[in-house]
């Protein structure tokens, strides 16, 4: 999956195809047992097709997408698979609000849709926001021009299936875990019934690690029910469900975060009880160019180095032309941990001597100098690094919250 530009493993679509192990644990993650009609919306190659026909093998499957090829080579490999339903292909925009006026004129509602998105950024058209708005959706955005396509497939998808339809798709970390999303979660929550969701592992799409989860949704008004939230490795073997309350889902839908949060409740203690100051580094990319000496960033960082002490004496810093008001500066004693990147679990230092100057894409963190050793090698060991990794977020350029490290669980105190 990719967030903007096409990756040289995807499509001219930008989409990365559903394995089987994924479409199958979808489609067995349905509660539908006989559904009438199945919409596999931007179908692709079909994976999610064919897992649903070896489902339902007298159901009628309707499929979307514009590529020609699928059209003509989708029915005749559903019937060589020995699927006894119907199957109607209809070449279209799937995105388009016209959809839902060709579905009805070929009688052809839908109890149940199975989706896999292109994971990109799309060139926002009008047609989106009236998508959005009939499902009641349109006022819990971010900004269109960082709006996922996946957003608004979901929304599509609610907007064709019939009252108490089921949706089963599969979505880009950022809709379960980004802030930016937390108002579309809540909104999603208010108003239709999340059955569950499944954390896939990373590398489930070929050509890409990136971060996906499946989405269970009823086209139903919710419920006070709670939410079951598991985890697929890649041999398709599920986790035990937890389950979490409505306020704990609008947070995150991620079940690997509520599983490390339950677990470091036991323990007590926080990385706030003791940090006396957590902020950002003050230079974006642009300044840090600028700036006549060295200015750290998170290229700086060499996973090598993880956990020690490092000597930046030698290191000067003249204050850049295009930056007006104070920049961080990280002194000997002050801890220096990755804010984004898909490695950034892996670049955790200290300042063991001199000072320097950081981008914002660096945490400098400062604690009483009895407790500077004891969490550098918290934050740097196993169990740390762990909990950074699963509480950073996004599809491949991960970031973590200010919030979520200083909720990192300590037992040093």
């Amino acid at each position: 999956m990719r967030t903007q530009l096409h990756s040289i493993h995807s499509d001219s679509l930008g989409r990365y195809y559903t394995n089987a192990v994924v479409s199958q644990a979808l489609v067995a993650d349905l509660p539908s047992n006989s559904p009438s009609t199945v919409l596999d919306l931007g179908c692709g190659t079909g994976s999610l097709s064919f897992a649903a026909s070896r489902r339902w093998a007298k159901t009628n499957i309707v499929t979307v997408d514009l590529d020609r090829t699928i059209a003509q080579v989708l029915p005749d490999k559903l019937r060589e698979s020995g699927f006894a339903g119907g199957h109607y292909h209809l070449m279209f925009d799937a995105l388009s609000p016209e959809l839902a006026t060709s579905l009805r004129r070929e009688k052809a509602q839908p109890d149940v849709a199975v989706c896999n998105p292109p994971f990109l950024v799309p060139k926002w058209k009008k047609g989106y926001s009236a998508i959005l708005e009939d499902v009641g959706l349109s006022s819990c955005l971010p900004a269109i021009a960082t709006t996922d396509a996946a957003l608004v497939f979901l929304a599509q998808n609610l907007r064709l299936l019939q009252p108490g339809g089921i949706l089963g798709i599969i979505v880009p970390d950022s809709i379960v875990s980004a802030d930016k999303y937390r108002n579309f979660r809540t909104e999603l929550l208010n108003r239709y019934q999340i059955r569950s969701a499944i954390r896939l592992s990373r590398g489930s799409f070929g050509g890409t690690d990136a971060l996906a989860h499946i989405l269970v949704i009823e086209n139903s008004a919710p419920n006070d029910a709670p939410i079951a939230l598991s985890s697929l490795d890649k041999s398709g073997a599920k986790t035990s469900c937890m389950v979490v309350k409505h306020s704990q889902a609008a947070h995150r839908l991620d079940y690997q975060y509520h599983f490390a949060e339950a677990t470091s409740r036991q323990q007590g203690a926080r990385l706030s009880d003791i940090a006396v100051d957590l902020r950002r580094g003050s230079l974006n990319s642009a300044e840090a160019k600028d700036a006549s000496h060295f200015v750290l960033h998170t290229t700086d960082l060499d996973p090598g180095n993880r956990g020690q002490w490092l000597d930046f004496s030698g290191r000067r810093f003249r204050f850049p032309v295009t930056k007006s008001g104070p920049v961080t500066r990280a002194e000997a004693g002050d801890i220096i941990v990755a804010r984004v990147g898909r490695t950034a679990h892996d670049k955790v230092i200290g300042i063991g001597a001199g000072s320097v100057v950081l981008t914002d894409c660096l945490y400098r963190l400062r604690v009483a100098p009895s407790k500077q050793d004891a969490v550098l090698r918290a934050l740097s060991s196993p169990e740390g690094r762990a909990w950074l990794e699963l509480h950073a977020y996004g599809v491949a350029a991960r970031q973590l919250t200010k919030s979520d490290l200083l909720n990192l669980p300590l037992s040093i105190l």
